[in-house]
């Protein structure tokens, strides 16, 4: 399932917030609206909303669907 409007980007990070994420990016701009985040040290999975603009529940399933199935 895609949601039109949108993409996922996976990412990994270091440093002081050392994981792996899930981002939820508009495709018109590409601004991050979301992202599900894996901790690398605890494994603990935590959901960021990065904007205050609407954003469709099936975009935000879409990204947990796949935090799950990825992450």
């Amino acid at each position: 399932m895609k949601v039109d409007g949108y993409r996922l980007i996976l990412a990994s990070s270091g440093g002081e917030r050392d994981g792996i994420a899930l981002e939820l990016d508009r495709d018109a701009d590409g601004e991050q609206v979301a992202e599900v985040f894996e901790d690398g040290a605890t494994g603990a999975r935590t959901f960021r909303c990065y904007t205050d603009q609407p954003v469709p529940v099936e975009a935000i399933e879409w990204l947990i669907a796949q935090a799950q199935t990825h992450l």
